[in-house]
C-alpha cells in the first residue's frame, strides 16, 4: 500500500509538473468555457428569474464542453516521447495510473467549474452562493473524470480519438449530467435536499460504479 501510495503522489507530481510548464489543460479549459459563457451572456436576452431557473444547466452544460479539452489531453500527454510505453514497462501498478490521471482530471474540473459559479452570477445578477455547491461539483467532477479517462484510455491509441471520444463519452454521462443539474438547481431554488435525495444517490451511484470499473478494468484498457 505504502508503495502504491508513492507512485500515485509522483504520477500526479509529475502530471501537475507538466501542465504547470504547459499551462495546455486548464487554462486552455478555462478560456474555452468563459468564452462560451461571455458569448451566451450577450445572446440570452431573458430576464433575471430565467436566467436564474437555468443557471443549473447551463453552467454544466458548460462544464462538460470545456471538460473534454481536458479528456483529449490527459492520456494524450503520455503518448508524448513514449511516456506510455515507459509507464508500461515500469514496474508500477497501472492502478495508480488511473487514480492520478482521474484525479488530476478532477482538479481541474473542479476549479473551473468553481469558478463558473461566481462568473455566472456576476455576468447574469442572481445570487449563486451556497456552501452546497462544493461537495455536489465535486461529486458531479469525480464522475465525469472517473468516465472520462476511462472512454479517453479506450481511444488513445486510434486515429480519429478526438472524434470518437464524445460520441462514446456523451451518451455515458447523461445519467450523470441530469442528476447533477437537478441537485444544483434544488439549491439554487432553496429547496432542501431531501428532496433531491433521488439525485444525490444517483450521482454517488454512478461515481462508484465508474471508479470501481476504471480501476478493475483499466490494466487491459490500457495495453489493448
Amino acid at each position: 500500500m505504502k508503495k502504491f501510495i508513492i507512485t500515485l503522489h509522483a504520477l500526479i507530481r509529475k502530471d501537475f509538473t507538466i501542465e504547470r510548464h504547459t499551462r495546455e489543460i486548464f487554462l486552455v479549459m478555462f478560456f474555452f468555457a468563459l468564452s462560451i459563457l461571455f458569448i451566451l451572456n450577450f445572446v440570452l436576452d431573458t430576464d433575471i428569474k430565467a436566467r436564474n431557473s437555468g443557471a443549473a444547466g447551463l453552467i454544466w452544460i458548460i462544464s462538460v464542453i470545456s471538460g473534454q479539452l481536458c479528456l483529449n489531453q490527459i492520456m494524450s500527454l503520455e503518448e508524448e516521447n513514449d511516456m506510455l510505453q515507459s509507464l508500461l514497462s515500469a514496474p508500477i501498478p497501472l492502478t495508480a495510473v488511473y487514480l492520478a490521471k482521474t484525479i488530476t482530471c478532477f482538479f481541474g474540473m473542479y476549479g473551473m467549474t468553481l469558478i463558473l459559479f461566481p462568473l455566472y452570477s456576476v455576468l447574469y445578477n442572481v445570487s449563486l452562493y451556497s456552501a452546497n455547491l462544493l461537495w455536489i461539483a465535486a461529486l458531479g467532477c469525480w464522475g465525469y473524470a472517473s468516465l472520462g479517462v476511462i472512454i479517453s484510455t479506450m481511444t488513445i491509441q486510434t486515429r480519429m480519438r478526438d472524434i470518437l471520444l464524445p460520441v462514446l463519452f456523451f451518451p455515458v454521462i447523461i445519467p450523470l449530467i441530469v442528476a447533477v443539474v437537478k441537485v444544483t438547481q434544488t439549491v439554487f431554488t432553496g429547496e432542501t435536499l431531501n428532496s433531491a435525495s433521488t439525485w444525490i444517490s444517483q450521482l454517488i451511484i454512478f461515481n462508484i460504479i465508474f471508479t470501481t470499473i476504471g480501476i478493475i478494468s483499466f490494466d487491459s484498457l490500457i495495453k489493448d
